[in-house]
């Protein structure tokens, strides 16, 4: 699936941000997101994410509007990192509760 520019800052801002939900840097969650990186198409070494509390503000209005098909992948990718070290932890479930209602993304588990 093509991306756009904007839309892929806008994933990969969240999916950083979910990786480092519980302030632990698993190796599992890492390699999963490393996975959703090359997914997305995505490489820039200068990349820096948005922090977690600017993403309402400056990337959910781009998460609302992307394609159903698009929402259905971004939402399988944050389930895929969440589970990725065994442990779908509180800090983890409410960040991605939280961009899942504000964005109006399906929960998608497989």
């Amino acid at each position: 699936m093509e991306y756009t520019r904007e839309e892929q800052e806008a994933i990969v801002s969240v999916l950083y941000n979910l990786a480092h939900a519980d302030f632990r840097n698993h190796e599992l969650e890492n390699a999963v997101y490393q996975e959703c990186l090359k997914e997305l198409n995505f490489s820039d070494e200068s990349f820096v994410p948005c922090p977690k509390d600017e993403l309402q503000s400056k990337i959910y209005d781009t998460l609302k509007h992307l394609s159903k098909e698009k929402k259905h992948d971004f939402s399988l990718m944050m389930t895929k990192i969440a589970r990725s070290d065994g442990e779908f932890g509180v800090l983890e479930r409410k960040f991605v509760m939280e961009i899942l209602d504000m964005c109006n993304i399906p929960f998608v588990a497989r």
